[in-house]
């Protein structure tokens, strides 16, 4: 062989040795390829407020969308540093492929947890979201969550980043695993997260009662639209409310009692019922109280109570579905406390002596329009010359939100509230007498409440049902207990309208049977410091309807800081940037100013309370198996006193007051 076919054949073998060795090389390639195609990325940072971000972590994964195998990635961040504070923890990433990695892919899941040498606790990332069919709290609070199938207590976010606000404890550190979900995971829509235990609705009182030696007769005295801090044993100094001042002196006053709606139907159905309004659902002026909640009156009428309704206002009216239980209800025309007592003195001086009584009377002074007696606007009047006289007629063409009023303006129609604040205070004295004449008031529960306050200008706001501000959700509430047990105690702990049934239930010694727990609690414990929770939160909320286009959902937490979210989403009017926002009610009473920009992880805590909460409320609804609430049929009748009453925003004025 000459040494030219000796190389070439050299060369030949070293060539397709080459490209055997790229074949392979190839197919290896080619097998390995689907194993990383794609690529998790994922950022967790930790903030406080007034510091910022104070901790971050970065953390990549590389992984296939075709198989099982994905990478698990694990970070522990210490929050213990923080302890006592609040501490939010994001979860923000992306899913993307290897050659595009500008093209997101899928969504980063998370499972985490807060260990410490105490144990650990589930961090949970919680958010709400409701279908517009409910027509109720539709807009997003908070991050909401879905579970990952096949992957328990692992949850992604379809919209912005996962987020969760701790309180720190000691020597604690926040565990984290992530884990990609790739869109094609995905054959059907993800089922949201439910936060374990909310739908916990265990039935039955869960207090113990008292047994009297003979039935307490039960007096329940609404005063609509009463603002707390205008009556002069809240701290007012006009001489508004010289019977309720000498009432409270002799009775338990709580000064920090709370509505959870500020208009009067969900008001007063949650005071009727035990529950909140997204609970029983009437939020609408269409709504009727269903009758699947259990009212008072029917517990107390199966008890073998006498039961008495007088009302002055249609929102509470037999059309709405507020009759249940009742052997009289009654309906007096005009709205006067003057008619509503001498309705219950003629009932009560003819009742069964021996028959124990359960009244509950609704009067409407100060609601508007605001129409004092003469001499009590004289005893009030400060000679401010607005443009308003305090009737419908004169009202109709102001918008409640923004309404653009003086000072003088808002001046007269102080004046005029407060009149009728007086006038009100008259017929809670002339209830008083009626009882002591007819031998029912020592051994009385007799409730003195309002459903809700009244705005004058702040946060750019007149009347009610358009914030959740303290000026429409703070309300007296003064309770004499049978024989003026606990007279002269003035209770700083914060309660509610929720509070009202458990209470009275409490009492007269009754544990009904429900189908459901009643998240109120009562009161007569929490007068004498045994069962009073200082930081107890309370939660309010009012939905758009008919007149009233808003819906705010709002907390006060556990530390005083108020947070309201608008949670609108259709195009419509909507609260003043005032009424929406966060306050630290320790330091600012009068909710003025808004703190959630230097406080956003504060501001973040509250919505995350709000979606757990309202989580809650559709959980136990759905376990009820509740549907939407029937629909008041408006009839001619209806509309017209609705108007006469101010709603529907009509132009009819009140009719002349009767003595």
């Amino acid at each position: 062989m000459s040494w030219d076919s000796l190389r070439r054949k050299v060369l030949s073998r070293r060539v397709m040795g080459a490209l055997s060795l790229a074949g392979a090389l190839a197919l290896v390639l080619a097998w390995q390829r689907p194993w990383a195609d794609s690529v998790m990325t994922a950022r967790v940072t930790l903030s406080t407020d007034g510091t910022g971000v104070v901790a971050a972590r970065e953390v990549r994964g590389v992984f296939s969308e075709g198989s099982d195998r994905r990478p698990v990635c694990e970070v522990e961040l210490d929050v213990g540093r923080w302890e006592g504070q609040l501490v939010r923890v994001d979860v923000a990433g992306k899913v993307s492929r290897r050659e595009l990695p500008q093209g997101e892919t899928g969504y980063v899941a998370c499972a985490a947890e807060l260990v410490n040498g105490e144990g650990r606790r589930a961090l949970e990332f919680v958010g709400w979201q409701q279908g517009p069919e409910t027509g109720l709290h539709i807009g997003p609070v908070g991050p909401q969550s879905f579970e990952v199938e096949g992957a328990p207590g692992f949850v992604f976010a379809m919209k912005g980043a996962l987020w969760h606000v701790v309180r720190a404890r000691r020597d604690e550190r926040v565990r984290l695993r992530l884990r990609p979900v790739a869109t094609t995971d995905l054959e059907a829509l993800p089922k949201p997260f439910v936060p374990v235990g909310a739908d916990d609705m265990e039935g039955g009182m869960r207090w113990p009662v008292r047994k009297p030696n003979r039935p307490r007769d039960v007096f329940i005295y609404l005063i609509d639209a009463l603002r707390a801090d205008h009556l002069g044993c809240y701290g007012y100094e006009r001489g508004t409310s010289p019977t309720m001042d000498a009432f409270a002196r002799e009775a338990t006053m709580y000064e920090r009692a709370f509505t959870p709606s500020t208009w009067t139907r969900p008001a007063v159905a949650t005071m009727l019922t035990g529950l909140h309004a997204s609970v029983h659902r009437a939020m609408h002026e269409s709504d009727v109280l269903d009758e699947w909640p259990v009212l008072l009156p029917e517990m107390l009428h199966e008890a073998g109570y006498g039961t008495i309704c007088i009302t002055t206002n249609h929102q509470v009216g037999k059309q709405a579905g507020f009759n249940q239980g009742y052997d009289r209800f009654l309906m007096t025309e005009p709205p006067t406390a003057s008619w509503v007592n001498k309705v219950a003195r003629s009932l009560l001086e003819t009742w069964d002596p021996e028959q124990p009584v359960f009244m509950y009377l609704h009067t409407m002074e100060p609601h508007e329009p605001y129409d004092p007696r003469p001499e009590s606007f004289r005893r009030f009047d400060r000679g401010f010359k607005g443009r308003f006289d305090g009737s419908v007629a004169h009202m109709k063409d102001v918008p409640p939100v923004r309404p653009g009023l003086t000072e003088e303006d808002y001046g007269r129609l102080v004046d005029l509230y407060d009149g009728e604040i007086l006038d009100a205070d008259r017929g809670f004295g002339l209830f008083l007498d009626t009882l002591r004449r007819v031998g029912r008031f020592e051994n009385s529960l007799i409730i003195l409440v309002a459903d809700h306050g009244e705005s004058f200008g702040e946060h750019d706001t007149w009347g009610h049902a358009w914030t959740l501000n303290r000026q429409e959700t703070q309300v007296p509430l003064i309770i004499r207990f049978p024989g003026g047990r606990l007279a002269g105690l003035r209770v700083k702990e914060r309660v509610g309208l929720v509070d009202v049934l458990p209470t009275v239930l409490a009492e007269v010694g009754l544990k009904p049977e429900l189908p459901y727990g009643l998240v109120g609690k009562d009161l007569s414990p929490v007068a004498q410091g045994g069962a009073g929770e200082a930081n107890r939160r309370f939660y309010g909320e009012t939905a758009f309807w008919d007149a009233n286009n808003l819906d705010l959902v709002g907390v006060l937490d556990e530390d005083g800081y108020k947070r309201v979210v608008d949670v609108s989403v259709l195009p419509r009017e909507t609260a003043t940037k005032e009424a929406i926002g966060l306050w630290d009610t320790g330091t600012d009473w009068d909710e003025v100013s808004d703190v959630s920009e230097a406080m956003p992880v504060r501001a973040a805590y509250g919505e995350q309370l709000i979606a757990r909460w309202l989580i809650e409320q559709r959980s136990w609804r759905e376990r009820l198996g509740a549907q939407p609430p029937p629909q008041v049929k408006m009839t001619p009748e209806l509309r017209k006193k609705l108007l006469m009453l101010g709603y529907l925003g009509g132009p009819l004025p009140r009719g002349n007051r009767e003595e």
